[in-house]
C-alpha cells in the first residue's frame, strides 16, 4: 500500500474532527499495514494477469487505510509511521508462509471491523481513498 493513500485519508479524517474505533498500538498497526501491503501487491499482480480481483483488492486497501487512519488520529506522524512500516515490512518478509497468511487474514478482519465501525462519512472517505489507490494500481497494471 502506498503511504500517501493512507496519509490522504487520515488527513481528511483529521480535518473532519471524527474518529474511528479505538486504535491499536502503532507497531501492531504497522505490522498489519505491512501484511496488507503485501497482499495488495499480490492482488495487483493478479489484476495485471487479468483476474477480476478488484472487490477483494478494495477490501484489502480499505482495511489498511482504516488501520493506519486510527494511528494518525491517535497522533502518529509520517516520519515515525515510515520507520515502523519499514521495520514491519522486513519482519513480514521473514515470516514463514503460513504465519504470513494468518497475519494477513487477521489484519484484514481487523481492518474490516474498523471500517464497519466507522461512521458513514468516514467509510465514504476511506472508500474514496481506496478507489483512488486501486485506480493507480490498475493504471500500473495496464502500463499507463
Amino acid at each position: 500500500m502506498h503511504l500517501g493513500s493512507f496519509l490522504s485519508a487520515a488527513a481528511t479524517l483529521l480535518f473532519t474532527g471524527t474518529a474511528l474505533a479505538g486504535p491499536a498500538s502503532a507497531p501492531h498497526a504497522a505490522a498489519c499495514v505491512a501484511a496488507l501491503k503485501a497482499e495488495e501487491s499480490h492482488l495487483g499482480e493478479t489484476l495485471h494477469a487479468g483476474a477480476p480481483v478488484e472487490p477483494e483488492l478494495l477490501q484489502v486497501v480499505r482495511s489498511g487505510i482504516a488501520i493506519i487512519g486510527t494511528q494518525y488520529l491517535a497522533g502518529l506522524r509520517e516520519a515515525e509511521a515510515r520507520q515502523l512500516l519499514q521495520a514491519a515490512e522486513k519482519d513480514f518478509q521473514e515470516l514463514p508462509p503460513p504465519d504470513a497468511e494468518a497475519r494477513q487474514a487477521d489484519c484484514l478482519r481487523e481492518g474490516q471491523a474498523l471500517y464497519k465501525g466507522a461512521s458513514a462519512f468516514e467509510r465514504s472517505l476511506i472508500t474514496s481513498a481506496a478507489q483512488r489507490r486501486i485506480k493507480r494500481i490498475r493504471a500500473a497494471a495496464q502500463g499507463e
